[in-house]
């Protein structure tokens, strides 16, 4: 009897301190000091992300991805050298600071769906974001803001459509 009181009481204490675990902030793995800072900033809302992203192109180094206003549609496209890749899909933020963009990606290898999640956290108007599945926290936008910040590379308008249909007349 003593045995079965003792496992009961050893499962609920289980339970109770997984409970806790599950509700308590994201700590930081490291010591990195962006990962710190941002572990104790807050996440942005859908409404920010929107207000951040909607509308305009992120420039990446090959490419870019635009974040329709219009039924939060994405495209994007990709080329190093005689490499390239086009998407088309659909963005979505959530209120715990979650940006996905969910997209088929079309290749001349192949095609593939994909989703890619950024997670961002503010503190003080500092903007932090770091991919969801295994990426690091950097400072995405600075307050006041940089000139070489990432935030930086979202420009107003659609820069994709144009090369988005260059892509797609290769492909064919």
């Amino acid at each position: 009897m003593f045995s079965i009181r003792l496992r009961t009481v050893s499962a609920a204490l289980s339970v109770l301190l997984l409970a806790g675990a599950a509700d308590a902030a994201p700590k930081p793995k490291t010591e990195d000091p962006v990962a710190i800072k941002a572990a104790a900033a807050s996440p942005l809302s859908a409404r920010a992300l929107e207000a951040l992203y909607s509308g305009r192109t992120w420039k990446w180094k090959d490419g870019g991805g635009y974040f329709s206003a219009d039924r939060h549609r994405f495209i994007a496209w990709s080329q190093k050298g005689r490499v390239w890749s086009y998407a088309q899909g659909r963005w979505y933020a959530t209120d715990s600071g979650k940006l996905c963009l969910q997209a088929y990606w079309v290749s001349k290898t192949g095609s593939s769906s994909d989703t890619t999640c950024f997670l961002h956290r503010e503190q003080d108007g500092v903007i932090y974001q770091k991919r969801s599945l295994g990426g690091s926290w950097y400072v995405f936008r600075n307050n006041p803001p940089r000139p070489t910040d990432e935030a930086a590379k979202l420009l107003r308008g659609d820069r994709i459509s144009k090369g988005l249909a260059i892509m797609k007349a290769k492909a064919r």
